[in-house]
């Protein structure tokens, strides 16, 4: 029996996972083995000469990366850096009656912000709570196409591919009516607001080292916009150097942060 008809057989958590997080700056990869108890057995690192949005110097590296990371025969989950990402609240996606309608609704909530070059770009409903709001994530259709190229050259599975800010939250978020939910990555910072269990706001913008002093602005500013109290919950989560799960932190203003872990 080929290999290939074996691993159709055996179930995904019987299978190799390589987790890959791409940033503008580097790909960080992680090696997982098969079983349902998923243990590291190698990761690594790319650093990227990057500048603005340019693809081009990440798109370049890739098939080293793919090579290193030994992608072949596995099944590939990618985390994109927010860096790459657009956002957009879509207000009542559970009125689509089809795929096509939510699509529809996805695009008008980026065309109207930022026009024509939305049909250059792959768009989803990320996260969406039943009647509520929904959020929408885009990316350049460009880099989608280039990563499957790559991973079909060399005979992996790409089995998904996650916003940073999506991944974290599902991972590491926890439930609450109204809060605030803000993941810090190299170089950037995104937030997200709920009230009523319901998307109201998403933000992202670049960071500095004094980062702390960015996020304490933007929750100030976010609770004075949307009218949410002082006590609303805030969650501080990172996704920071070559960590492919992300960790949360414990946060008060103006004092010291200390690390706690969101699991291995």
């Amino acid at each position: 029996m080929s290999r290939s008809w074996l691993d159709r057989l055996l179930p995904a958590a019987w299978q190799p996972r390589v987790m890959m997080y791409l940033h503008p700056q580097h790909i960080s990869w992680s090696r997982q083995g098969a079983g349902f108890k998923r243990t590291q057995l190698d990761h690594g690192r790319l650093n990227i000469e990057h500048e603005g949005r340019d693809l081009a110097p990440l798109l370049a590296r890739l098939p080293q990366a793919m090579q290193e990371a030994g992608v072949a025969r596995t099944r590939l989950e990618v985390v994109l850096s927010s860096d790459f990402m657009r956002y957009a609240i879509v207000p009542n996606p559970d009125g689509a009656t089809n795929r096509e309608e939510l699509g529809m609704l996805c695009r008008h909530a980026f065309q109207r912000v930022h026009g024509d070059i939305v049909t250059e770009w792959d768009i989803q409903l990320s996260l969406a709570g039943l009647g509520g709001n929904g959020l929408a994530s885009a990316v350049d259709q460009a880099l989608l196409t280039a990563l499957m190229q790559e991973v079909a050259e060399v005979k992996g599975k790409l089995v998904s591919v996650q916003p940073a800010l999506a991944h974290a939250f599902q991972y590491a978020a926890k439930s609450s009516a109204d809060g605030i939910f803000a993941l810090r990555e190299s170089g950037r910072l995104s937030l997200l607001a709920w009230k009523n269990h319901s998307w109201v706001a998403v933000r992202l913008q670049p960071i500095t080292d004094d980062w702390q002093s960015a996020l304490e602005a933007g929750v100030r500013s976010l609770r004075l916009q949307l009218d949410m109290a002082d006590a609303t919950p805030l969650q501080v989560c990172e996704l920071a150097g070559d960590a492919m799960q992300p960790r949360m932190m414990s946060w008060q203003p103006q004092a010291h942060w200390t690390m706690a872990g969101a699991g291995a």
